[in-house]
């Protein structure tokens, strides 16, 4: 997306610089107070609120929730798994049945690109993993991948990505 696109998409969705504000606060701190955000951002808590409630209607803010480190209650293993399906109808519907059912599946995501859908993993360790996930997928996929995740490069940085938005939105 060309910067003028994103000036375009930003306008189009009435996001000004105290809507990005309470974006990044909140991404940072999701338990932050209204008054809190108003004191940070020199708005009042009402003000604060129905630009909140604005975005949630939208769809521009999707829920609020809580990032959880799976590792430290017992599920060291995590993965990304990729996969594609040519086996027909009733194998990719069996396949999503499987995904939704699952619970240490944690996202699924459909993708344009070497496999058709992207799936985050949770377990216990690599070989639970591998016997109650990969085994049960492998029938249902032409081509499974699974990455195990060995540590992390970089986490979400949504000051930066914050600071880019108001440099485009105040162009």
């Amino acid at each position: 997306m060309r910067g003028s696109e994103v000036n375009t998409s930003l306008k189009r969705q009435h996001l000004d610089s105290l809507d990005l504000a309470i974006l990044e606060k909140m991404l940072s701190n999701g338990r932050i107070a209204f008054k809190e955000l108003g004191e940070a951002t020199n708005s009042d808590e009402r003000t604060i609120a129905s630009r909140f409630e604005r975005m949630m209607r939208r769809g521009i803010v999707k829920r609020v929730t809580i990032e959880v480190d799976w590792s430290k209650i017992g599920l060291a293993a995590s993965a990304y798994m990729g996969s594609t399906t040519a086996l027909g109808e009733e194998d990719r519907k069996k396949l999503f049945e499987f995904i939704r059912r699952e619970p240490r599946i944690l996202e699924a995501e459909a993708t344009i690109g070497a496999h058709e859908y992207f799936l985050k993993v949770v377990d216990v360790d690599i070989v639970n993993l591998r016997r109650e996930i990969c085994s049960p997928l492998e029938p249902l996929t032409v081509d499974l991948t699974t990455s195990i995740i060995a540590g992390s490069i970089k986490l979400p940085d949504y000051a930066g990505l914050f600071r880019y938005l108001r440099k485009k939105l105040l162009k």
